[in-house]
């Protein structure tokens, strides 16, 4: 009953506005291999309010555009959960719109080379000036969580500049209650051991069409192995889908 009073709350028609022509419908199917794959940690309600969000702006789960993760909420202890837009959501959904005219970023250094901020500019076909940015650097740097190293360490620059890309894409197609994940990586630490991918109760069997679909649209060279099983495809799926983040 919770779940569908969670539903109604949640306003399609406003979300609709902002994405005319967002897709609302998974079948059973890709449905199921979302709650075992991409939101295995989730409970059913939170499962729930990810689902009709994804649906609601259009974006797919199975292919890496949208994503949640559950993380300890420091002030309460309990586990809260974080729906997160790749920044390839956000370009879905400017492109999708027929309005997108175009994006340009880059990285603020001094003359020393450390980085200052990312910025990104965002043209849109209804402005007359195109939408500018920026993503203080110190704000967002992230070099390590748990104890191990991050993006933010290895590539930096890129890592600012998918910050400021997805604010600007953003703010300029009215997406909101969504952020990029390297915007949340120094606000919430993500379990791994919660995020691990279940044990199915036919894990044994073959792997279905719609995983097989899945995994060569993260990655068109795979190629089925003799004997895949579900299991197998599911462990690969989100494996896939956490490189491409």
């Amino acid at each position: 009953m919770s779940d569908v009073k969670t539903k109604k709350k949640l306003t399609l028609r406003d979300r609709k506005k902002a994405q005319p022509n967002a897709v609302v419908y998974f079948s059973e199917a890709e449905k199921k291999t979302i709650r075992e794959t991409i939101a295995n940690n989730l409970n059913d309600s939170q499962f729930a309010i990810f689902l009709y969000t994804a649906q609601a702006l259009g974006l797919n789960p199975l292919v890496n555009e949208i994503c949640a993760v559950t993380y300890k909420n420091r002030n309460t202890g309990r586990s809260d959960m974080s729906i997160q837009v790749m920044r390839d959501g956000f370009l879905t959904i400017a492109h999708r719109s027929g309005k997108f005219a175009g994006l340009e970023s880059g990285v603020k250094t001094d003359e020393n080379g450390k980085i200052l901020y990312g910025w990104a500019k965002v043209y849109h076909k209804d402005f007359t000036v195109p939408l500018y940015q920026e993503a203080d650097f110190e704000e967002y740097y992230t070099p390590e969580k748990g104890g191990k190293p991050t993006l933010w360490k290895s590539k930096p620059k890129t890592m600012i500049k998918k910050v400021a890309e997805s604010m600007a894409l953003r703010k300029a197609f009215n997406v909101n209650g969504v952020y990029a994940p390297e915007e949340m990586d120094k606000e919430i630490f993500v379990d791994d051991v919660a995020n691990k991918v279940l044990e199915l109760a036919d894990g044994d069997k073959p792997a279905t069409e719609q995983q097989i679909a899945t995994i060569k649209s993260l990655n068109k060279e795979f190629k089925k192995p003799k004997g895949f099983t579900k299991q197998e495809a599911a462990e690969l799926i989100q494996k896939l889908a956490k490189e491409k983040k």
